[in-house]
């Protein structure tokens, strides 16, 4: 089909099987698709990787077109593939790089990379023209990935910067607010001032733990499962009067199984608060908030090894379809006075445990936060 030029000048017996040979070894060989279409742009020839990438079984291309074989995705991109290989053909000339996304027909979604290219027969005429198609999705991941932590580490400087800036001041105001508090004698005034002194100390803590982050890394402690109770006891009287005020009932169902679990406090009251204040700021009337620990089997792990699921979940009103993987992500919000920060802080704090965080959510019914932490 095509000639082997400059083979050192010299005759060789079965040009056309070697040539075959070696085609053959060298499209096999690459990561890549390779794709042979002739002049009517049907399929004469893929790769065994075309398989992989596409999940289009060989058979089911060969002698079709792009138009033909390809599943029914984004009808532009299925053009764009089809105008660019008759361009090739016209011209002569390789194309630019084509970079599309492709719905496999299993429902893969994939970032492909295309390039075209001539091939010429023995009087330099157009015979056929190949595709080269790169799978780019664990590139993009990588990318994704890489651009996160960037992120989290800018955001990570900006809070110590902040703090800093901050936590002067509220000393200042915490240590005025106590003197005033001897001074009040009405019932509805101290009652009020212990609701600014809680939000306080709120603030407080939120800086503390921003400026502990910046110059401590996670400080692991063994204690009994039990210890997971007590946390969430401590940051549900913290919030005692927030939930009486918005009407909302806590369900608690802690797990008597008391296994050693390898975690930081403190970083977990953190990841409870944040999740919790979520759920109150989600139940706009009367609500509920049921709190459960139970010891599972590890679903992740093949040595029949447990973890212990944490789930919080509230009647609040959910989440639009198509959020809920969004919400990890840093600086996305659906509220008007949200930073963003706190979900993605707390799954960069649970990955540290070793562990896992899922959300699972409803729009008008609820959310549901559920940790995953190794037990030893």
């Amino acid at each position: 089909m095509w000639a082997l030029r400059g083979f050192r000048g010299r005759p060789v017996n079965n040009l056309a099987v070697l040539e075959n040979r070696v085609f053959y070894s060298v499209v096999q060989s690459i990561n890549s698709a390779v794709i042979l279409h002739n002049r009517k742009l049907e399929v004469i020839f893929v790769n065994d990787v075309f398989e992989s990438i596409f999940d289009i079984k060989k058979e089911d291309a060969l002698g079709k077109s792009p138009m033909e074989f390809l599943p029914e995705f984004d009808a532009r991109h299925r053009e764009a593939i089809q105008a660019r290989l008759k361009k090739t053909l016209k011209t002569g000339k390789k194309s630019p790089w084509h970079e599309f996304t492709y719905y496999s027909p299993a429902g893969n979604l994939r970032c492909l990379l295309a390039i075209s290219i001539p091939v010429f027969d023995n009087h330099d005429e157009i015979s056929h023209v190949m595709s080269l198609v790169h799978d780019m999705t664990i590139r993009k991941e990588l990318e994704r990935e890489v651009i996160k932590a960037a992120k989290l580490s800018s955001v990570a400087d900006m809070a110590y910067t902040l703090a800093h800036e901050i936590n002067n001041p509220l000393t200042g105001i915490k240590l005025g607010l106590s003197t005033l508090y001897k001074a009040l004698k009405k019932p509805e005034n101290i009652q009020v001032l212990d609701s600014v002194i809680t939000d306080l100390n709120r603030i407080k803590n939120t800086v503390d733990a921003f400026l502990r982050e910046k110059k401590h890394q996670i400080a692991l402690k063994r204690y009994r499962s039990g210890i997971i109770a007590d946390i969430f006891e401590d940051v549900l009287f913290h919030l005692s009067q927030q939930m009486n005020l918005n009407h909302i009932e806590v369900k608690r169902s802690f797990c008597k199984e008391n296994r050693p679990i390898v975690i930081d406090r403190d970083r977990l009251y953190e990841v409870f608060l944040n999740i919790l204040l979520n759920a109150i700021q989600a139940i706009t009337k009367k609500g509920e908030i049921a709190i459960s620990t139970e010891i599972v089997l590890d679903q992740e792990d093949k040595k029949d090894s447990r973890e212990m699921l944490i789930s919080i979940q509230d009647t609040g009103k959910g989440m639009k379809q198509g959020h809920q993987e969004q919400a990890f992500q840093p600086f996305y919000t659906t509220r008007q006075d949200g930073t963003g920060l706190g979900l993605s802080i707390c799954r960069k704090h649970i990955e540290q445990h070793d562990g896992r965080m899922e959300l699972e959510t409803v729009e008008g019914r609820g959310t549901t936060v559920r940790i995953y932490l190794p037990v030893v």
